[in-house]
């Protein structure tokens, strides 16, 4: 094993990453081995409404907390730590009763999306709101304490936990709601379970309820609700803009054949991503907190995630199809040539996802604001040269390919900030 390969996965960047890992490869193998069953049982139509459903929610989710749960791990003392809780749990109470509130509205945005059938099924965004943002303010608390077994036990119970429940509304007939059931139900016993074991009597001490100390960290924090949250969202309303603008043309059952691919290509590059992300984003942060020099770790990376990405994606370009239709079964091909189409994005999500908060640590979400509106531009313009076209999978070539080339300057910047950090504490040793 190579010496960069080896200071990458020996160390506590290695160690820690692997806690989350072994918890996300357990996910995409549950996944792996659920996706047979499932497509047998639900319909393409099935999985497009569940798609549409998780990027409306997921949207919501982001201006639950207006970004500020990241900002329980940048202080330097708990105090200022748990007031940055305290607020993210108020304004994730406030909105989810605006959602409440908002309900008899559903039947309007399911009639604009052209997809009247997505009504029932967004009464329960109020509850998937509530439960996916209140997970992401926990993760960030576990995050700052380096408790990756407390995620890691979510993230195996949410995923077992979904993919128990698909089954069984699937062999019980509820095939048109079955899949959003599920995605409400699961994470709500997998965070009560984690609360449970976790947390214990000390969910108290978590919160400061010093409203002072709300203020001051509300005002020193706002870089992420002015700038961060926008960011956030145009990123992924980016990620939601296929279901949104291609439902209305294609309809629900080439969205779903598309969203089957976001399953087994995206989630499990992005998970793999997200966990070595999480880690160095805590290390990061402190790493920079005391003045130390962090570019050869990020060097390091690029090179190990280009030297097994490559060689991969190469040889999975020439299998897709005939490997998707095997696994899944006879009619889902099509998938595969769509995860086929998307090789040089799902290239660069392997590079920009575990560096993507870069912006974050030093303050910059201003500029990453522009970029994730440039990127969002590109990939409207992708979509629509689908769309002009007729055909759904112009819409997906372009889609990724537009997102590949806006990622590969975005990485550019990241490194950019990293190199101006290096040559400041180089001026003051």
């Amino acid at each position: 094993m190579s010496h960069p390969v080896k200071e990458i996965l020996g160390g506590e960047l290695g160690r820690n990453s692997a806690k989350l890992l072994g918890a996300n490869v357990f996910a995409q193998a549950l996944g792996l081995l659920v996706y047979p069953l499932l497509t047998r049982m639900y319909s393409p139509t099935d999985f497009g409404l569940l798609n549409l459903f998780v990027n409306v929610g997921g949207v919501l989710v982001l201006i639950s907390t207006f970004e500020y749960q990241y900002a329980v791990l940048l202080p330097k003392d708990e105090e200022r730590s748990k007031a940055a809780m305290s607020l993210s749990v108020f304004l994730l109470l406030c909105f989810t009763g605006l959602l409440l509130l908002l309900l008899p509205a559903r039947g309007f945005l399911a009639g604009l999306l052209n997809a009247e059938e997505a009504s029932a099924s967004f009464v329960f965004l109020p509850l998937f709101v509530f439960l996916n943002g209140g997970w992401n303010i926990l993760n960030m608390y576990f995050t700052r304490r380096k408790q990756y077994w407390a995620i890691s036990h979510y993230k195996v119970s949410n995923s077992l936990l979904q993919a128990l429940l698909k089954i069984g509304f699937g062999c019980g007939g509820v095939l048109s709601l079955g899949l959003i059931y599920s995605s409400v139900i699961a994470p709500l016993l997998s965070a009560a379970g984690v609360m449970v074991f976790h947390l214990k009597s000390h969910f108290k001490e978590m919160f400061c309820f010093e409203k002072q100390t709300i203020r001051t960290v509300a005002r020193e924090y706002r870089n992420f609700p002015v700038f961060s949250l926008p960011r956030s969202l145009v990123n992924s309303l980016g990620f939601a803009l296929p279901a949104l603008m291609l439902t209305p043309f294609f309809g629900l059952s080439d969205l779903g054949y598309f969203s089957m691919a976001i399953a087994l290509a995206c989630g499990p590059l992005s998970m793999i991503a997200g966990s070595i992300q999480q880690v160095l984003f805590q290390q990061t942060t402190e790493m920079v907190n005391n003045g130390q020099s962090i570019v050869k770790r990020f060097h390091r990376l690029t090179f190990l995630t280009l030297t097994i990405t490559i060689p991969l994606f190469v040889g999975l370009y020439f299998v897709l199809p005939p490997l998707v239709s095997w696994l899944l079964g006879a009619g889902w091909e099509i998938t595969g040539e769509y995860i086929r189409l998307m090789l040089p994005w799902l290239l660069m999500i392997c590079l920009n996802g575990p560096v993507c908060f870069i912006a974050d640590v030093f303050m910059q979400q201003k500029v990453g604001l522009v970029f994730e509106i440039v990127i969002l531009l590109g990939r409207v313009g992708g979509l629509l040269a689908g769309i002009l076209t007729g055909s759904f999978a112009m819409a997906v070539c372009c889609y990724s390919i537009m997102s590949a080339v806006t990622l590969v300057f975005q990485q550019a910047w990241f490194y950019y900030l990293i190199r101006k950090y290096e040559l400041s504490i180089k001026g003051k040793n």
